[in-house]
């Protein structure tokens, strides 16, 4: 059996880069809940995460746009 190393790097060669890199770059939010607060939030938002996006998604639809001096790091 190769190891990982062979398997990855066996020809670095071909690795080519698609497309160019932009500035864009995902952002993550962390949320810190008690046990009891996650099950009551879950008991009514079986799927947290698409909801969550869904909120936000519609605040950044409504919102005005934001200043640059504004706007989060």
């Amino acid at each position: 059996m190769g190891s990982i190393r062979s398997f990855y790097f066996l020809r670095p060669y071909l690795v080519r880069i698609i497309t160019p890199m932009g500035n864009e770059r995902d952002r993550v939010i962390s949320i810190t809940l008690s046990e009891s607060e996650w099950q009551a939030f879950v008991a009514r938002q079986p799927q947290p995460v698409d909801w969550l996006r869904q909120q936000i998604k519609s605040q950044v639809d409504a919102a005005p746009p934001r200043k640059e001096s504004q706007s989060a790091a």
